[in-house]
């Protein structure tokens, strides 16, 4: 029994095809947002079909090869039925379930529904399911009015402390300068120009977390301050699960390439819950997708 998982993450989509052992047969990945709430429902039914169709063709399959379709998509709850419409169309005799993106990296990385799991990719947020299979998420709130701790703040954060240190209000620290030369400006001036430039995509202000991680870990204390604000909201979000779930010591993974790694938001986030190893995810979101599916 074959089994599509999609995993629609808030900047890349990840399609792949499942067998019933979760063995990944192919996976195709696109540098692009699904999110209809920053490109629009229309958008995200050409993507999702166009990209689905390149999978299986590069994959060899015809529709109808594939039993069920798992996908996780950010703000999928509020959109489950539209959704579950745009596969039927291309998949009519396939069983179909969908979830918010952060529910499927919950089942891929535990292997089943249960567990917390805290996530910091572009963005961030973190859910759970106890024993009874209640479940609840916290954090999530995307780039405007959310997100603490996931990739595109720790980006903001870090353009807003080289115009509060233009202005007098910071010191000029090793960041200061890192972030002029990584954007590759010259004058305080040019962070306006850069920033809201309209090619300057959340990708781009995320991936300067990269920067100020990497400037954290040498010491620099306002680098340090930034990614410490940021694990202190990611351990909030734990928190707020575990009271809410009424857990005790539940089992935590990680999610997101600013947790699925040793960087030092993993380590002040890991001494906080108190876990000595790093977790290790069982399966990747996307096939979580399809575990979701599957045991639908």
């Amino acid at each position: 029994m074959l089994c599509m998982g999609i995993d629609a993450g808030g900047s890349t989509l990840r399609v792949g095809v499942f067998s019933e052992n979760l063995e990944c047969l192919h996976q195709e990945e696109f540098q692009e947002t699904a999110n209809p709430s920053i490109i629009g429902f229309e958008k995200v039914g050409r993507l999702l079909r166009s990209s689905v169709l390149e999978t299986l063709q590069k994959a060899s399959l015809e529709p109808a090869e594939v039993h069920c379709i798992g996908a996780g998509m950010a703000g999928a709850a509020q959109a489950a039925e539209w959704l579950k419409k745009e596969f039927a169309s291309l998949f009519p005799q396939s069983r179909i379930t969908v979830a918010p993106d952060y529910e499927i990296a919950l089942i891929g990385a535990h292997g089943k529904r249960y567990g917390i799991l805290i996530l910091s990719g572009t963005g961030s947020s973190a859910c759970g399911i106890n024993g009874s299979g209640e479940s609840a998420h916290s954090g999530g709130w995307g780039y405007l009015i959310g997100d603490e701790g996931g990739g595109y703040w720790l980006g903001l954060q870090t353009l807003k402390s080289a115009a509060n240190a233009a202005d007098g209000f910071e010191e000029k620290t090793e960041l200061y300068q890192k972030i002029f030369e990584h954007l590759n400006i010259f004058h305080p001036d040019d962070l306006i120009s850069w920033t809201y430039n309209p090619e300057t995509t959340n990708r781009k202000i995320a991936q300067i977390s990269e920067l100020v991680l990497a400037v954290a870990s040498s010491g620099d204390p306002v680098a340090s301050k930034i990614v410490e604000s940021g694990a202190q909201h990611l351990f909030q979000l734990y928190l707020n699960l575990v009271d809410r779930l009424n857990f005790i010591d539940p089992p935590v993974m990680f999610a997101g390439g600013l947790l699925n790694s040793e960087t030092l938001l993993q380590q002040l986030l890991m001494k906080k819950i108190g876990l000595k190893d790093a977790p290790c995810p069982k399966y990747s979101p996307v096939a979580g997708a399809a575990l979701m599916a599957q045991m639908s």
